[in-house]
């Protein structure tokens, strides 16, 4: 018995990444805020202080699935890569498995 080539599913088919401003509490993001001011006082542009976070998303309704949240824009866009790379080649639930990312919601489609 013959069975019919089902295309591979990957997370990608269900789930984006985008890059947002760290949500932190006002302890941390004032120590980011004087550390900024040091590294612009020293001829830096103080974006290696500044928190962001790697954010994956249902496509369908932009349910948030994970957060991660680098030291800082370099670590976090190296995270974004990393994401979309393992969005591009695991399934669904591999992807949700390796990155303990939460997905209450039925696959799309």
């Amino acid at each position: 018995m013959n069975t019919p080539n089902i295309p591979e599913q990957h997370a990608s088919d269900d789930f984006d990444v985008e890059l947002e401003n760290a949500k932190e509490n006002p302890v941390r993001a004032a120590a980011r805020w004087v550390v900024g001011l040091a590294d612009a006082a020293l001829g830096g542009d103080g974006t290696d202080v500044m928190g962001a976070t790697a954010v994956v998303r249902r496509k369908d309704n932009d349910a948030e699935i994970l957060r991660v949240t680098g030291n800082n824009i370099d670590e976090a866009e190296g995270l974004i890569a990393l994401i979309r790379s393992d969005l591009e080649q695991l399934s669904r639930d591999e992807f949700l498995a390796e990155w303990g990312g939460k997905d209450n919601a039925e696959p799309v489609g």
